[in-house]
């Protein structure tokens, strides 16, 4: 008697799908961009529609693959779609580009981020504290966390669909709530405005070029809609699951996006947020005091943990999707038969995002993510 192949669960609902939708979108994007937006667009009405035409720019995109989604329901998501429009050949390039580079460095540069934001409350996380130096490797104090939460959220979705979905979920849930409550707190501020919010003063040049630049901030933000779509070959209706999935999500994102910048813009006045490093901090510091930084980071961590464990569970469904295609190590295409996930894909990428953590500077590590992510 033959026996019987394991293969990926289907168990991934809309609610999943659109938690990780929202868990792998909202990152550091939002608290960091609105000062150079703010250069772009002296205004806030100007700032605000730039934040709604980066989410109608994402809706139009996440829609477009909730249809290839539902078309072609199988794990991959874009390597799936560019194999079935172009061939082969362009489907195994674009996956290895996503599988080798783009995936990977960009785990590296979430967690390498973590360690960033957790040497605020721990100065030995710092990356000028040397533990360890043996030839061209270096272990510093940042590597300590970063490969923790690396091999740690790798560990959790090898444990099964299920383990690493809830443990998304969770993570979802607390940031989502951690960016609404700070936008509750700012909205309620006594020391607030509401005068200049939605002010559409004339742009020093044009409106498209303004616009244009402004949109380069507000697109990094908006990264991650198109999560789900890696997801299909475990959704258990992808035809109406995705395009539930893509859309809900990317609304929720926009909705808490422009709330959150409605209160930056309440409390710091826009004439001075071009010339802040940090409008979310400057905001954070005046209505919470000397504790705001604190607080600020603690939301900014729980948004790395969730964007990096989104990450973690969909980049080795592109390596998985190629093996079964025969275009990669047929290794990559094996299911654990307890847990029913790549865990061979899952472990692949797991230690090679190691290496680049372990062998790459946070600016190298960023840079190799970018070029990746625009050739893929």
């Amino acid at each position: 008697m033959t026996p019987t192949v394991p293969r990926l669960e289907r168990a991934f609902s809309t609610r999943d799908g659109a938690l990780l939708i929202i868990g792998n979108m909202i990152g550091t994007g939002v608290f960091l961009t609105t000062g150079s937006i703010a250069g772009a667009l002296p205004g806030g009405g100007w700032i605000l529609l730039a934040w709604l035409a980066g989410g109608v720019f994402a809706l139009t995109g996440a829609l477009t693959y909730a249809e290839m989604g539902a078309m072609f329901p199988q794990a991959g998501g874009h390597y799936v779609y560019i194999r079935e429009t172009y061939g082969r050949f362009c489907g195994f390039l674009d996956g290895w580009v996503a599988s080798v580079a783009a995936f990977p460095c960009c785990i590296a540069f979430i967690a390498m981020g973590l360690a960033r934001y957790l040497s605020y409350f721990y100065p030995w996380c710092a990356e000028d504290s040397v533990l360890f130096r043996a030839g061209w490797i270096t272990l510093h104090g940042g590597h300590v966390p970063a490969l923790g939460a690396v091999l740690g959220l790798t560990v959790i979705n090898g444990l099964g669909l299920r383990v690493g979905r809830d443990a998304q979920n969770l993570l979802t849930t607390l940031k989502l709530f951690a960016l609404l409550g700070l936008t509750a707190v700012g909205l309620a501020h006594a020391g607030g405005e509401w005068r200049t919010v939605f002010a559409l003063p004339a742009l020093p040049g044009s409106v498209w070029t303004s616009l244009g630049g402004a949109l380069i901030g507000v697109s990094f933000a908006y990264l991650g809609w198109d999560a789900a779509t890696y997801m299909a070959g475990e959704c258990r209706d992808p035809q109406r699951t995705l395009p539930r999935a893509l859309a809900t999500g990317t609304l929720v994102v926009t909705a808490a996006y422009l709330l959150f910048n409605i209160a930056l813009l309440r409390i710091v006045p826009v004439a001075r947020m071009p010339g802040l490093p940090n409008v979310s901090q400057e905001a954070a510091t005046v209505t919470f005091g000397p504790a705001g930084n604190a607080i600020l980071s603690v939301a900014i961590v729980l948004c790395i943990l969730g964007a990096m464990n989104a990450t973690i569970m969909v980049g080795p469904r592109v390596l998985f999707a190629m093996a079964e295609d025969g275009v990669f190590f047929p290794r990559l295409a094996r299911v654990h038969p307890r847990f029913r996930v790549p865990t061979a894909a899952l472990v692949a990428q797991g230690v090679w995002t190691c290496l680049i953590v372990l062998t790459g500077s946070f600016g190298g590590i960023l840079t190799a993510a970018v070029l990746a992510m625009l050739a893929s």
